[in-house]
C-alpha cells in the first residue's frame, strides 16, 4: 500500500504543478497561412502584422486553457469563436492581454480569433492544462475609484523615485492606480518593461499611458518647448491630468519633486501642471468636457517627493508577508530590473550600489525614495507622518463617503503651486536686464562728469 501512494504522489503532483505551455505543439495560422516566427520567438522587439479582419486560428491535440498575446502599442480586439459559439475579446485592447478560454468555452482544441482592426502581435504564447506559467500577465482594467494615484513621467520613475510606494500599498490593499504623464511611442519595449515592472511589483489594474512624447529636458521652460514642438500646449497637458483626476476620484496622488530629482524638465512639468490640475479638477466650468463624462473631484491628500514642508519618510524595509518576506523597497529594486534597456545608465548604481551592496531604502542618500511632503490635505495635518493615509481610509472601508468626506477637520492644507513659467524670468530676460542696468548706470556717470 505505501509502495502505491509514492507511485501516485510522483505520477499525481507534478501534473498539478507543472506550469504548461503548448504553443510548439499547436498550429496557428493567420488567414489560413501558417503565423510568422516573430511572434513565437520569444523577443518582444520582433512582431508580426495582422491586418483587419484578419483570422488567427489556433488548433491543438491538447485541450486549450488561455491564450496570452502581446502586442507592439496598440492591443487587439474582435470576436474569438469555438465552433458555433461565438464572444468578443480584447475590449480593452491592452498590450499584454490573456484570454481565459476555459471559462468562456470549457474544452477547446480549436481557436478562432478574428481582428476588427490591424494589429501587430509580438508574441503568442497557447496555455495547456495546469497551473498558468508565472510570466502570464493577467491584467485587470483600471480601476473605478483610486485610493492611491501615482502621476510619474517616465516608463521606470516608478520604479525608481518612487521605490517602495507601490508595493507598499498593494500590500495593504489599496486600489493603487498608475498614470504616466509621457508615452514612449518611438520605444515599445519600453512598455513591455514597464507592464513586466507593474506586475512584478504586485500592480494588476492596467496603467494609463500619457500624451507627452518623451524627452530629454533641461529645465521647465525646455519641457514647455518641447510639449509645443509636438504640438501639444500646456493646456493640452493640463486636461490630461484633469481627466485623470475626475476619472479615477484618488483619495490620495503622489509625483515628483518640484526640481525634477534629478532636473528633467518633464518630471518639473508633471508636477508643475498637477499643482493647478487639482484645483481644476473641482471646477465645473474647466473642461466641460471631462466634466460631461465624470463630474468634479476634489483630491484629500497630495505628497510630492522632496517637498521641504509638512515632511514624511516612509518606511519600504519592513518584511511583507505578501511578497514572502520581501520588503516594498527590494520588490521595487525587481521592478526595476525588469526595464532592461535601463540596465547601463547611473539609474542602476543609484538603485543597487556599484556592487549590489544597496538593500535598504535608507542606504538611499540622494533623491530618497523614502521623503516627501503633503502639498494638499483636506482631512487635516499630518502627526504621525510615516504613511500617506493618516486621517484616511481606504475607499473599500468606507461606508458612508459623503458623510465621510463631510466630516470636520482641524486644519486645511494648500499649498501655492509654483509661480507660473511667465513670471519666472529666462536667461534672455536676465541678461536684458542687465544691460538696461549697466545701460542706466553708465548713462548716470556720463550725466555726472557733465
Amino acid at each position: 500500500m505505501k509502495r502505491f501512494i509514492t507511485l501516485l504522489l510522483i505520477i499525481v503532483i507534478p501534473c498539478i504543478v507543472n506550469a504548461k505551455e503548448i504553443t510548439k505543439s499547436c498550429t496557428i495560422k493567420i488567414n489560413g497561412s501558417t503565423i510568422s516566427s516573430d511572434a513565437l520567438d520569444n523577443k518582444e522587439t520582433t512582431f508580426t502584422k495582422i491586418k483587419k479582419n484578419s483570422t488567427l486560428t489556433i488548433e491543438s491535440k491538447e485541450n486549450i486553457q488561455g491564450i496570452y498575446l502581446e502586442y507592439e502599442l496598440t492591443g487587439g480586439k474582435g470576436v474569438i469563436t469555438n465552433g458555433e459559439l461565438t464572444t468578443t475579446f480584447g475590449e480593452n485592447a491592452l498590450m499584454h492581454d490573456y484570454i481565459d478560454v476555459y471559462s468562456i468555452f470549457g474544452d477547446s482544441k480549436k481557436i478562432t480569433l478574428t481582428y476588427s482592426d490591424a494589429v501587430s502581435l509580438t508574441e503568442i504564447y497557447i496555455i495547456g492544462d495546469g497551473d498558468i506559467p508565472s510570466f502570464v500577465e493577467i491584467w485587470n482594467a483600471p480601476v473605478e475609484k483610486a485610493d492611491l494615484l501615482l502621476f510619474t513621467t517616465h516608463s521606470d520613475d516608478e520604479q525608481l523615485f518612487f521605490s517602495g510606494l507601490l508595493p507598499n500599498y498593494v500590500a495593504k490593499g489599496a486600489n493603487v492606480q498608475v498614470v504616466y504623464f509621457t508615452k514612449h511611442n518611438n520605444t515599445p519595449k519600453r512598455y513591455h518593461e514597464l507592464l513586466h515592472g507593474l506586475y512584478t511589483v504586485g500592480i494588476r489594474n492596467y496603467p494609463i499611458i500619457g500624451i507627452v512624447p518623451d524627452k530629454w529636458a533641461d529645465d521647465l521652460n525646455d519641457a514647455i518647448k518641447h510639449l509645443k514642438s509636438a504640438g501639444l500646449s500646456e493646456t493640452d497637458a493640463l486636461n490630461f491630468q484633469v481627466e485623470m483626476i475626475r476619472r479615477f476620484k484618488p483619495l490620495v496622488i503622489v509625483s515628483h519633486d518640484e526640481k525634477g530629482e534629478y532636473g528633467h524638465g518633464q518630471h518639473q512639468l508633471c508636477t508643475y501642471l498637477l499643482e493647478r490640475a487639482i484645483d481644476y479638477a473641482n471646477d465645473s466650468t474647466y473642461d466641460i468636457d471631462s466634466y460631461n463624462k465624470y463630474g468634479t473631484w476634489s483630491t484629500k491628500k497630495v505628497y510630492l517627493h522632496l517637498y521641504p514642508k509638512n515632511k514624511i519618510e516612509m518606511d519600504y524595509d519592513i518584511p511583507l508577508d505578501y511578497f514572502g518576506g520581501k520588503t516594498a523597497f527590494q520588490v521595487s529594486q525587481d521592478g526595476f530590473k525588469k526595464h532592461v534597456s535601463q540596465k547601463n545608465t547611473w539609474f542602476t548604481t543609484w538603485l543597487f550600489g556599484k556592487n549590489n551592496e544597496i538593500t535598504k531604502s535608507t542606504e538611499i542618500k540622494t533623491y530618497s525614495p523614502r521623503e516627501y511632503g503633503l502639498f494638499r490635505s483636506l482631512v487635516g495635518p499630518d502627526v504621525e507622518k510615516n504613511d500617506m493615509f493618516e486621517n484616511l481610509s481606504f475607499y473599500k472601508d468606507i461606508e458612508d463617503i459623503d458623510t465621510y468626506f463631510n466630516k470636520e477637520v482641524e486644519q486645511t492644507i494648500a499649498e501655492e503651486p509654483m509661480p507660473m513659467v511667465e513670471d519666472t524670468m529666462n536667461w534672455y530676460q536676465i541678461v536684458t536686464m542687465g544691460v538696461i542696468l549697466l545701460s542706466g548706470l553708465g548713462i548716470l556717470i556720463l550725466l555726472r562728469k557733465l
